[in-house]
């Protein structure tokens, strides 16, 4: 059992950004790790019956003494086959008198029957659920073309000197070029975003498979295993039995020795539902924990969106700067540069926002702090150049001005 968790902690390690640069979020991440992770596990230790049975059997059926119907026969074709349980034995009656276990006792013709044979395939569905929730992020690797490798190049690791300078340097007249042409970091943030929406789209759409795959007993059953351990012992059945029993009936019919065809009745325990249904119960409080916090991190993605102001406060990156700023420029005198620093952030479009907030996670810390600096640099200058064209918008064209020059000086009249 230890090498199957070993093999699934390698999906959820997390790398350094600075050595695998990347965009994603903490929510990205338990989409396509940590929930990839889990259901991976999940899948291998229902796939795995020696944790239950020494003999490696996830079913083990009793018949009669003398049916001469090989076990691993009658293992096998309850197995194939399914096995059924009856309604009316789990809630009425009482036990050892009426019936031997939930859903199992006496059967007559008119009984209802519940067939149970999805969990022959409950290690298949789990295995296509961790890919399911892999698909988003392959998709992003895929649509993203390597835009973030490719701008913070060089500058992941520490730099000194005139190296640093010319990198960072290079990489902020790139930012201060996207802004006259955004078009680039609107459509990857576009990409990104709908990435986003495809985690959700996802989860949503898992649980109801699960819903469907499970005979509609999957919406509420982390609820119904929650209310079932606060019940008295006495009055209470599991409900967990009745989507995944321990204990069902198999019927094997054959011909018998004149022809007649015999029907033997066997009693079959399913080990693996233990393990099943402990699973399933996990993923419930799983999947729905992720979809609602996908959900309100799909709407908390909205507010640097739609409100400008505080793109300024929305990443981890931007605080570890504003502390730098703190330390080292306020040692320089220049108590006003945090602001400025900060007004720069927040006159950033979205699409520009979202780029360097990742670049921030994927850069040295010193590398980004100087990148930042020479941005607001860049801002302050492109207000000045903007300021002056707009006071020199307000004054008379040169060529105007020679015409009226040149008529005052011959003593003529303007209209003016």
């Amino acid at each position: 059992m230890y090498s199957t968790f070993k093999g699934g902690k390698n999906f959820i390690q997390k790398k350094k950004k600075t050595t695998n640069p990347r965009a994603d979020s903490f929510v990205f991440r338990l989409h396509y790790q940590f929930t990839f992770a889990i259901l991976w596990v999940a899948a291998a230790m229902v796939a795995s019956q020696e944790y239950i049975d020494s003999k490696g059997s996830a079913i083990q059926c009793m018949q009669d003494k003398g049916s001469a119907v090989p076990g691993n026969i009658m293992n096998n074709f309850c197995w194939i086959m399914s096995t059924y349980t009856m309604d009316k034995h789990y809630d009425g009656g009482s036990r050892n008198e009426d019936w031997i276990h939930p859903g199992v006792g006496p059967l007559t013709p008119e009984d209802e029957k519940t067939y149970h044979a999805y969990y022959l395939w409950v290690p298949y569905m789990l295995f296509f659920q961790a890919a399911c929730f892999y698909v988003p992020h392959w998709i992003w690797k895929q649509i993203e073309g390597g835009l973030l490798e490719n701008i913070v190049k060089g500058l992941t690791e520490e730099m000194s000197g005139e190296a640093r300078k010319g990198k960072v340097t290079q990489l902020a007249n790139y930012m201060k070029d996207r802004l006259a042409n955004p078009w680039d970091h609107k459509v990857w943030a576009i990409k990104y975003y709908v990435c986003e929406i495809l985690n959700f789209v996802n989860i949503c759409l898992q649980i109801h498979l699960t819903d469907l795959f499970l005979g509609r007993a999957f919406s509420d059953f982390g609820l119904a295993a929650a209310s079932w351990s606060s019940q008295e012992a006495e009055y209470r059945t599991d409900p967990l039995i009745k989507v995944f029993p321990r204990m069902t009936k198999c019927h094997f019919n054959r011909f018998g020795g004149s022809g007649t065809i015999e029907k033997l009745d066997a009693l079959c325990v399913l080990g693996m539902n233990i393990i099943n249904e402990k699973v399933y119960v996990f993923l419930w409080f799983w999947f729905m924990g992720l979809a609602v916090v996908t959900g309100v991190s799909l709407l908390w993605r909205l507010v640097p969106l739609l409100v400008p102001s505080t793109r300024r406060w929305g990443a981890s990156s931007f605080d570890t700067l504003r502390d730098r700023f703190d330390f080292r420029l306020a040692s320089r005198g220049a108590d006003g540069q945090r602001k400025r620093t900060e007004d720069m952030l927040g006159r950033l479009t979205f699409a520009d926002w979202e780029v360097v907030k990742h670049m921030g996670e994927c850069m040295d810390k010193d590398n980004f702090t100087d990148l930042i600096n020479m941005m607001a640099d860049n801002f302050d200058e492109m207000e000045i150049e903007e300021e002056k064209v707009s006071n020199d918008s307000t004054l008379p064209s040169k060529t105007k001005l020679s015409v009226t020059d040149r008529l005052l000086r011959k003593g003529g009249k303007t209209d003016d």
